[in-house]
């Protein structure tokens, strides 16, 4: 059975570990860069969803539960903890957090494309298509929890300008 994986699947894999690692480092971001991140990570899990469900309202609203949950009751448990402002950045404490997440989505990802492949009844059962848009909505919550963490901080800290994009000229 898992000759039958695409060999691609073990490269998203390792790339995913990749980076999981290096957010597990000390490093600076931007909240733009941050912010990017979790946009493509709302928008894969959003395509995920329909590409899995369709286009049905239920399991839509499953994965908009799943974002607005974690956003609004994950900031004290996901965002990044010892943030420091540095000239036009944050520097950010090492987390294997977001390694977690990253291999969390591609886990529920990867299952979903296994059971969908093998024709499993499971995926056709309204209760798991809501379970499973729920994941994908709480995964891509916990980036966006904390993009806007590390946004809420810039401000704070005064390294961004008033419209939240750029630095201040120094």
């Amino acid at each position: 059975m898992l000759s039958k994986i695409p060999l691609w699947v073990f490269g998203v894999l390792l790339l995913l570990v990749f980076f999981g690692y290096r957010q597990s480092r000390d490093r600076q971001v931007t909240p733009l860069y941050m912010g990017a991140i979790a946009l493509a990570m709302l928008s894969l899990s959003f395509y995920s969803v329909v590409a899995a469900f369709g286009l049905k309202p239920a399991p839509l609203l499953a994965w908009a539960v799943g974002v607005t949950a974690v956003v609004g009751g994950g900031r004290s448990v996901l965002q990044p903890r010892g943030m420091r402002a540095v000239p036009g950045a944050i520097l950010v404490p090492g987390s294997w957090v977001p390694a977690g997440l990253m291999l969390g989505i591609f886990t529920a990802k990867f299952l979903l494309g296994f059971a969908t492949a093998l024709g499993w009844s499971v995926v056709r059962d309204p209760a798991f298509a809501l379970a499973a848009s729920l994941v994908f909505g709480a995964f891509s919550g916990a980036f966006a929890t904390r993009a806007l963490g590390v946004y809420r901080f810039a401000q704070d800290a005064g390294v961004l300008a008033p419209s939240g994009l750029t630095p201040p000229a120094r």
